[in-house]
């Protein structure tokens, strides 16, 4: 199995997301004034960047080159002016739009896909809402309260025919699957002793 480092394997979680495996774009927005072609940048809305969460996938996406922020939607208005200033810096000067409920950018047409790093009880709402209308979706996990709510989702991402991946890459990380099968064949023997590694968002214990 061969090694791959975090800055690798966020690169590959975020060209999955969008469709950019292999460098080929397979979003695309029917919905769309642009009709983005393959080679164009993606226009995205962020949903939550109050937290770590979203203002780290909206970091990853600039860093790209190929992706641009169209919109900001935060219930905290506070956040609206220091993080349109910081994306406009990173995008030509271009300034994304602002809103707080997130539905108001629903019709946008300039907006290809949704990344969505709200508090987990919006996930599964916010998801169905994007598909529906056009949007393609990344969505942090959890992807839902239940069952239920998840099937939900995955009925929209389905019957709206729309690209849509949850932070779970790990599930079905390739370096993941070939451990399983490690494991199932036997191959790692008796085990004495183990590691558990701890979240990687903590705080220190003084």
């Amino acid at each position: 199995m061969s090694e791959i480092n975090r800055r690798r394997f966020l690169d590959n979680a975020r060209k999955a997301t969008l469709g950019l495996a292999g460098g080929v774009t397979i979003l695309v927005n029917p919905r769309s004034a642009r009709a983005t072609p393959a080679n164009d940048r993606l226009v995205l809305a962020m949903i939550g960047v109050g937290g770590n969460r979203g203002q780290s996938l909206a970091m990853g996406f600039l860093d790209r080159g190929d992706c641009e922020i169209g919109a900001i939607c935060e219930v905290d208005h506070r956040l609206h002016e220091p993080r349109a200033n910081e994306y406009a810096s990173r995008q030509g000067g271009k300034r994304p739009k602002c809103v707080q409920d997130f539905r108001e950018m629903l019709d946008d047409a300039s907006i290809d896909a949704a990344v969505i790093a709200t508090p987990p009880h919006w996930h599964a709402l916010a998801t169905i809402l994007c598909c529906r209308a056009g949007k393609d979706v990344y969505c942090e996990k959890p992807q839902s309260h239940n069952c239920w709510e998840g099937r939900q989702a995955v009925a929209a991402a389905r019957k709206y025919k729309r690209v849509v991946q949850i932070g779970t890459q790990n599930r079905s990380a390739p370096y993941n699957m070939a451990a399983k099968r490690y494991l199932e064949e036997g191959k790692l023997g008796r085990i004495f002793t183990r590691e558990y590694r701890q979240p990687w968002v903590v705080e220190e214990v003084v």
